[in-house]
């Protein structure tokens, strides 16, 4: 049994490694390709260190959860969508299920205390993220649209033109074209941004890469709420977010979504086969740890993974299943590479 044990470590070690070679080798080639875009993932097969009292911690909920089965912590725009499967799993099985909404901040801070089961984040996990025993499970990704005012003539960009604009080389939207080839707007272009989880890959950060790189001038906001505001209020604006939180957090007649290379946000297609390069990423996470695992916890992972389906496509989520047969690079469960 002991040698069994052995062989089976030294499988998985062996794969951790394998994965990440590959993973190495294609963030080179990315970085190669688009340098001013950050890595859109961070390495799966490096683990945070931790020190050895975190080791021997175990789950404790917090008040929010005192007496549940399964404590869950969501990012704000995975709660809704889940919520009727995680509801529908714990009448199924006669469970009693906390669920914290938050963002991915909250979500990641449960995980590192150790007070929920599972947590999910809109974000890949950063370098600290990767904690011993945690495991992270793919939902899916959501573009991550580029809106202007809606009374702004210009609706297409080029990638170039929207980098540009952010790192202050682009001043007014009449250095660039309406639909007819007509200059843009006389009006001073205000580029407002929401730089959060600045230590997590993907997100802003495929638009440019490191913070520093954006203008000073940028209009820096701390809330989703406050960029639509800011977008809806001036002419010249133009932010970024995704298709459900603008869609929910926005006044609809205030703003519009451009299309980036004449390449619309909401073409599921093209965001799924990643000639759509701004997206989120949705992920899960749960416990390995024998100590810290839970089967019900594992066997709700399993349930909505397998009912992705099922979600509203309202949230305009892309499923993991479509993003493995679009060719992206998965990591067990968890989506760690682009489609080449």
């Amino acid at each position: 049994m002991k040698a069994i044990r052995v062989l089976i470590y030294l499988s998985a070690v062996c794969l951790l490694v394998i994965a990440s070679g590959v993973w190495d080798n294609s963030a080179r080639a990315a970085a190669a390709k688009d340098p001013m875009r950050g890595q859109p993932f961070s390495d799966p097969a490096k683990v945070y260190s931790m020190s050895p009292e975190w080791m021997k911690q175990s789950i404790k909920y917090e008040s929010w959860a005192e007496g549940a089965d399964l404590a869950l912590a969501l990012d704000q725009q995975i709660y809704p969508a889940v919520l009727p499967l995680v509801r529908e799993f714990e009448k199924k099985n006669g469970l009693k299920i906390a669920v914290e909404e938050g963002t991915c901040g909250i979500a990641a801070g449960a995980a590192a205390k150790k007070t929920v089961d599972i947590s999910a984040m809109c974000c890949p996990p950063g370098e600290a993220d990767r904690l011993p025993g945690l495991r992270y499970h793919t939902m899916g990704i959501a573009a991550l649209a580029i809106i202007v005012n809606k009374e702004n003539p210009v609706s297409n960009l080029s990638l170039a033109d929207v980098r540009m604009i952010y790192r202050g080389k682009i001043h007014k939207w009449s250095e660039l074209k309406t639909p007819s080839g007509a200059p843009g707007p006389d009006t001073d272009i205000r580029p407002v941004v929401r730089l959060h989880c600045k230590t997590r890959p993907g997100h802003w950060c495929l638009i440019l890469g490191k913070e520093d790189l954006f203008s000073p001038k940028a209009m820096e906001v701390g809330s989703i709420p406050n960029m639509l505001s800011q977008i809806a209020a001036l002419k010249g604006a133009i932010g970024y977010e995704t298709l459900w939180m603008a869609n929910t957090y926005g006044a609809k007649d205030k703003f519009k979504f451009l299309t980036i290379d004449s390449i619309s946000p909401q073409d599921d297609a093209a965001v799924a086969s990643g000639k759509y390069t701004t997206y989120r990423t949705m992920n899960f996470t749960s416990w390995d740890d024998p100590k810290l695992a839970k089967p019900t916890a594992k066997k709700l992972i399993e349930y909505i993974l397998s009912n992705l389906d099922r979600v509203d496509k309202g949230f305009a989520i892309i499923p993991a299943p479509i993003l493995r047969k679009a060719g992206w690079k998965f990591t067990g469960d968890e989506v760690t590479g682009e489609p080449d």
